[in-house]
């Protein structure tokens, strides 16, 4: 039986503090494009939760340093941990580039991908939770079909926005903002499929 000793519990406690700060990000994220008028409070929240993840992500890494026998792989828990890191640092950068843009107003298309990322870092988050009980869990593979067909649903609503993005490209300022905007926003929602991938092979891994 796959088990783990108390003190290993920190692991999975961090992993799951690092998923929420992810979560709480997109959720930000899609306030802040229903506020751009005035993005700054939102942005500072962000640039805050970013903060917050960084050091969940040096306390992985220094207690993996310490701990001489590890409840999954080194490699797996640093593949993870970075894969946390890059969900959230992707986030924080899309805010930035709105604000860095001065939009005024979000797309119809840009609010479907920021709701799409919400709903994927929700399951996401149901995923991190699970890797303490891997073997026995119920719910791990259901998630991450669940997080592949959402990220599935994104990749149509990204294709639709870039054509019609360039059906009249009058505005060529215009084109380029919403270009690299929408492109941010999909890499967040491909990053959490990267990582819920990642969570999957090291669940087979452990099976």
């Amino acid at each position: 039986m796959f088990n783990f000793k108390p003190k290993d519990n920190l692991f999975f406690e961090l992993f799951t503090k690092g998923a929420r700060i992810f979560n709480n990000s997109a959720k930000e994220l899609k306030l802040l494009m229903n506020e751009l008028d005035n993005p700054k409070a939102r942005l500072d929240k962000l640039v805050k939760l970013e903060h917050e993840g960084d050091l969940v992500t040096h306390e992985l890494i220094e207690y993996t340093k310490k701990m001489f026998i590890t409840p999954l792989d080194r490699e797996d828990i640093f593949n993870i941990t970075k894969g946390i890191d890059n969900i959230t640092d992707g986030i924080e950068s899309t805010a930035h580039l709105f604000y860095m843009y001065n939009v005024t107003s979000a797309t119809p298309e840009a609010i479907e991908l920021v709701d799409k990322l919400i709903a994927v870092s929700d399951n996401l988050v149901e995923v991190v939770v699970e890797l303490k009980s891997l073997r026995k869990s119920t719910l791990l593979v259901d998630k991450i079909i669940e997080i592949n067909t959402i990220e599935n649903e994104a990749d149509l609503i990204y294709r639709k926005a870039m054509r019609k993005l360039f059906e009249n490209p009058e505005d060529l300022l215009f084109v380029m903002k919403w270009k690299n905007l929408y492109h941010y926003l999909e890499n967040s929602i491909d990053d959490c499929e990267t990582l819920a991938n990642e969570i999957r092979g090291v669940g087979m891994k452990y099976a």
